[in-house]
This record gives structure tokens, sequence and C-alpha cells, in this order.
């Protein structure tokens, strides 16, 4: 549900002239639009119908992350509103999708607008670079003004510019659902009719360098987006490797059945790629490979993504490729958990990697447990990783050790680890391994 005293009339001055866009409340004191709408001056936003003085507080300054916000002169109290992200690794259609804006069909009044966002399908806007990894998505609105935009054309013989001033105004409008605020929209999409709308979706943040990313977050009330709710909430994995009958008909593949010849020359085309570091064809590949419910494509995908801080989508192929038994992607996926302090979370992946036999997560939790003072479990998880040839296991268990009166033992694995001194009082323990790879 989306409560109407969240959305506000936004008018300003551009260029001398007036202008009017949508916004958002996030809390009672600040209010969320988008960029393009936060290039002016002498700002002043309708709220419970008193008009208050804003001021811009922050700008990403880009089109295709076309997020902004304000912030009022006045604290107007308000509970904070709370983010979501969209799952878009699968296509699929959100519905059940709220947008309250002030549209110029309505004379700029609050106009409910409803309807669905597909999930797989990208907006691409004008001006903006179409081989670039834009983060906007489609709002197909199920509300549309009364009259179409042909017909405008028709009567007033200018397309280009009737076609989309009936949304002006609409701008900056956030979209909700399940209570979730999940985006913000950015423009008309001028060639696929005239109810589909391009909008920015919250975890485009991402997308901003680490001090901007993190000064909106801030406003949001969040360290990360890894750790907002996903939606749709019901999505499950479909299956998406069939095989024909000689009837025609199509017989699914179980999902955890190994990996096809196809996906699996996918897979390894992208290890090749990777070991050139041409790391846009190995995505490819691995992207194609995934789709096909490749599990170590999966997984090295969501690292390259994971790398690029596109932790959302990261999150959702490592759990995927978890869910489905990849032990790589289980303990890359707790080490996720963990940079967002779900550290319950974390303990239960890399311990249900480290019980499969994955050694990287054997040694990730002997340091979740060395932390967190569970010496004894800590010794014995970093034995079983050091048994199996962990070199910074060896190195953390001499240590430990050494600590427990058993030197000579210490010694053994410190020299197993490599070190050509002997051990000093104040050696460090190393730190845990991040996004291991399958392969």
């Amino acid at each position: 549900m989306l409560a109407v005293d969240r959305a506000v009339l936004i008018c300003y001055l551009k260029d001398r002239q007036s202008h009017s866009a949508s916004g958002f409340r996030i809390d009672g004191e600040y209010i969320l639009t988008a960029d393009h709408c936060a290039e002016g001056t002498d700002y002043r936003v309708l709220i419970d119908g008193r008009n208050v003085q804003a001021r811009v507080y922050l700008r990403t300054g880009r089109r295709d992350i076309d997020l902004a916000i304000l912030k009022v002169d006045e604290y107007l109290l308000i509970e904070r509103a709370s983010c979501a992200r969209i799952r878009t690794s699968h296509a699929a259609r959100l519905d059940e999708c709220c947008v309250l804006a002030f549209p110029e069909w309505k004379g700029n009044g609050r106009a409910q607008l409803d309807g669905y966002v597909p999930t797989g399908e990208a907006a691409v806007l004008p001006g903006l670079d179409t081989a670039a990894d834009t983060s906007q998505l489609t709002f197909k609105c199920q509300t549309p003004p009364p009259a179409s935009a042909s017909r405008l054309a028709e009567l007033t013989g200018d397309r280009a510019k009737k076609f989309s001033s009936q949304w002006r105004g609409a701008s900056g409008g956030a979209i909700v659902h399940d209570g979730y605020l999940i985006g913000v929209l950015s423009n008309h999409v001028l060639p696929e009719g005239d109810s589909s709308l391009a909008f920015t979706p919250m975890t485009a943040v991402d997308g901003l360098s680490t001090e901007g990313r993190d000064r909106f977050l801030a406003v949001l009330g969040s360290t990360t987006t890894a750790n907002w709710p996903i939606v749709p909430k019901n999505w499950a994995p479909r299956p998406t490797r069939v095989s024909a009958a000689e009837t025609g008909s199509a017989a699914v593949v179980d999902l955890h059945a190994g990996p096809d010849a196809e996906s699996e020359s996918l897979f390894h085309g992208g290890l090749l790629f990777a070991e050139q570091n041409q790391l846009a064809q190995a995505e490819d590949l691995w992207r194609r490979a995934a789709r096909q419910g490749h599990t170590g494509a999966m997984n090295n995908l969501a690292n390259l993504l994971h790398a690029r801080r596109k932790l959302s989508e990261a999150h959702d192929w490592y759990r995927e490729a978890a869910a489905r038994g990849n032990v790589e992607a289980m303990g890359n996926l707790a080490g996720l958990l963990l940079a967002t302090r779900q550290v319950r979370d974390a303990e239960n992946w890399w311990r249900a990697a480290a019980k499969a036999g994955n050694t990287d997560s054997m040694y990730n939790l002997a340091i979740l447990l060395d932390k967190t003072q569970r010496f004894d479990e800590a010794l014995t998880w970093y034995r079983r990783a050091a048994e199996a040839n962990h070199c910074d296991a060896m190195h953390n268990l001499a240590i430990r050790l050494r600590y427990r009166g058993i030197p000579d033992e210490a010694e053994v694995w410190w020299r197993r680890a490599g070190h050509k001194q002997a051990q000093k009082p104040r050696e460090k323990l190393r730190g845990p391994v991040s996004r291991t790879p399958s392969g």
C-alpha cells in the first residue's frame, strides 16, 4: 500500500520558467525525485496542502541513474520508507505496482498510476549510450492518460511535442510494490506507446562512486542495497532446459541435473576469455550458461558483478547457485552476507559449504569462529582446511597452535605454509578468501 501523503508536488524555476515534478517523502526531512528535476532553483514542495521550501541536497548528475534528493526546511514527521530490490536476473512480471504522480494530463493534480514491471526488459532513452550498462527499467502503466499520443498528434500536427507533454510533471514519482520503494519515474519511453514509462530502480545507486553511493544510502537509512528485500517475493527458479520427445512435447530436465553440453561449452568458453582478461566476453558467455542452469557460470558471473559493486544482482546469482548446491557460490554468498552484517546467515552458508568439502569455506568459517571467540571449533576447521592443503589455513593454524603452547606442531604447519623464517611472537592472522571461482 502507498500512503497518499508520501507523494508530493514539486515546483521550481529553471531558465526563468516555472516547472513541476513529482516527489516521494522518504522521511520527515528528505524528498526523493529524479535528477533531471533537480537542475533548477527556488524549490517548493506541496506537503499536506502546505507549501514548504526545499533545496537540492544530493544529485547523481547522471541521466542513466536519474535520482536526486531534496531537503525540506522544516521537519514534518513521517515514518522512514523502506526500499526493495527488483530481481532482474530472470524475466518475470512484477505486478501490483503503483505510482502517485502529478502529470500534466491530470492538470498536475495527483494521479494514481497502477501497473507492472517486466523485470527482463530494459528501457533505452534518447541521448543515452545504448552500449552502456544502463540501469533504466520500464513501468507499464495500466492507467493511461485520457487522450492517446497518436490522437493528440493528429489533432495538433506536433507529434514530437505532444507525444510526451501529457506525462510532464510525472517525473520523480516513486514506484512502490508491496509497501516497498523500488524506483523513480524518469521519462516517457516514446517509441513504446502512451503508457510505457522509464524508471530508475533504487539499486542503481550501486553504480555511483563509493562516496556518492554511501551518501544516498545514508539518506535511505541503509549501508548497502544487498540487505534490502527482493521482489517479487514468491519468485522461484524455473526449469530452463527442455528436451523434445518424439511427440513434440517438452520434458523438463531436473533442476539439479548436471549441465548439458551447450551450457558446459559456454562455461568453459567464459573461462578461456577470463584467463585472457577479456571479461566482457566472459560475462556474456557465463550469463548465457547461467540462464541455462549452469551453477558454475552463475557463480562466476556473480563474482564479476560483485567486483563491479553490482551487489544486488550478484546476490541473486550467488543465492540461486548456492540453492542448487554449488559450494563455491555458498561460500561467496556467505562473504557477501557477512559484509552486510548478516552474520548468522553467513555462518550457515559457510558451514554448509565447509561440510561439503570446500576448503576456502572451511578456512573462512574458522576465521569467523575465531573472531567470535569460539576458539576450539575454529582450530578444528583451520586444521581440516590445512590438512586439505589450504596455505592460509596452515598459517593461521600455526599461530593458534603456538598460542596454545604446542610449538612443535605449530612449527610444522608454519614451514608447510611456506615460511622460511621461524614464527615470531606477534605474527598476524591472515584474512578471509573472497570470490572463489568455479572452474
